[in-house]
């Protein structure tokens, strides 16, 4: 008997989980990304070199087959494509075309949250330069600017003088599918990022992550952190907006991710949101915190079949630590691999890139070299065992000009 076909849409890091879940599950996994080379290539049954915003191509080159499932995970780009294949091959779960919309469009999203009466942060929104700026003049400084329809942090830029901001908007519009970009104000607060599994539209399990971010201008994530140290209220708080969202948007089940910002008041404000797993490893801290596989639940619900959300009770510390090189570059070594897995507070090592790969300096989410995934009884010891593993882990990068130095993670 032929095996079900679940098709993947992308094979960067994030979606490589789904490939092995799928396998692992009996499914006939086809993968599909631009890439020739993507991760995800080598773990597919069959490989669809493609972009994955072109769901009539990807069909046109299946074919006439029999598909159970369609998902793509971390990634927002794909979501209307996730939709479209999923309409075409008639699979058991549609997603909610305004949950799609809310991934894919910053200023839907903006404008969705101030229909609910949520606490807002000013923004403005377009395609032509010129209006933005003039609109953008009457914002308090800094601001935040990033594609309307793009993700991985793809474009984003903080600017604290306002003659950098034409640069921002030129660079964020060329990250966009649409040409379009949005400037916010900057929330300062704290960081937090929210992994959430729907059910009859309400939300029934959540994780929500501290977040470390990277300096202005990128502010990319570099660290999750669980449990979060949020109050009751709080929490309370979050979880009643979440279903308000998740009801507006008649997401009635499945995945959905969350970044906000809790400000010196305690007001939540949202920034983005997308219906689909979350990226840099949520679902592997998700598992190492709760027990529960949610990539497992995410191939399970897309191809209709019920729901296991079960999860334990949290009882360690966990935190997952982006792995970054500070260059451009050829990663020539990797020293203290097999020292770092044996420590005993580390939990999970995934390694990217390889001797003899092409090295990034962390300017967009694509560019990291792994997870360190750490858990511990207590923050402090959680603290000692990440730094000892950042001190014996090292990446060995070739500079451009040639000049092998120790890159500090």
């Amino acid at each position: 008997m032929s095996r079900p076909n679940l098709i993947i849409l992308g094979g960067g890091e994030d979606q490589v989980p789904a490939y092995l879940e799928g396998r692992r599950l009996g499914y006939r996994v086809i993968g599909v990304d631009q890439r020739p080379d993507a991760l995800g290539a080598s773990l597919a049954d069959e490989f669809v070199c493609l972009t994955t915003r072109e769901p009539e191509a990807i069909a046109r080159r299946l074919g006439p087959i029999e598909v159970a499932a369609v998902i793509s995970p971390a990634s927002d780009a794909a979501q209307a494509s996730v939709a479209a294949l999923s309409r075409h091959y008639g699979t058991a779960f549609q997603p909610s075309p305004l949950a799609v919309r809310a991934s894919e469009d910053k200023t839907y999203f903006h404008a969705l949250v101030e229909s609910l009466g949520f606490p807002r942060h000013r923004h403005v929104s377009g395609g032509d330069a010129e209006t933005l700026l003039d609109a953008a003049s009457g914002l308090r400084l800094p601001l935040v600017v990033k594609p309307t329809d793009s993700s991985g942090s793809k474009g984003l830029g903080c600017v604290r003088d306002a003659a950098d901001l034409p640069a921002a908007i030129a660079d964020a519009r060329k990250h966009s599918f649409r040409g379009e970009a949005v400037v916010e104000e900057l929330v300062v607060g704290d960081h937090y990022s929210v992994e959430c599994f729907a059910r009859a539209g309400r939300p029934e399990f959540t994780v929500v992550t501290a977040r470390t971010l990277t300096p202005m201008p990128e502010m990319i994530s570099v660290s999750h952190l669980v449990p979060a140290q949020l109050d009751d209220d709080l929490r309370g708080r979050l979880h009643g907006m979440i279903a308000a969202i998740l009801t507006a948007l008649d997401h009635r089940a499945g995945p959905v991710n969350f970044d906000f910002v809790v400000d010196a008041g305690g007001a939540i404000h949202f920034i983005e949101m997308g219906a689909r797993l979350g990226g840099n490893g949520m679902p592997l801290l998700a598992r190492r915190a709760y027990g529960l596989n949610t990539v497992e639940a995410a191939i399970r619900l897309a191809a209709g079949e019920s729901l296991d959300l079960t999860a334990h009770v949290q009882q360690r510390v966990v935190m997952l630590r982006i792995l970054t090189a500070a260059f451009e570059g050829t990663l020539l070594e990797v020293h203290g691999e097999a020292a770092t897995r044996a420590m005993p507070h580390v939990t999970d090592l995934m390694l990217f890139k390889a001797p003899g790969d092409r090295v990034h300096p962390y300017i967009q989410a694509g560019h990291k070299l792994g997870y360190l995934i750490v858990a511990a009884d207590t923050l402090d010891t959680l603290a000692q065992s990440l730094d000892t593993a950042l001190e014996t882990l090292r990446f060995v990068v070739e500079a451009r000009p040639p000049h092998p130095q120790t890159t500090p993670l």
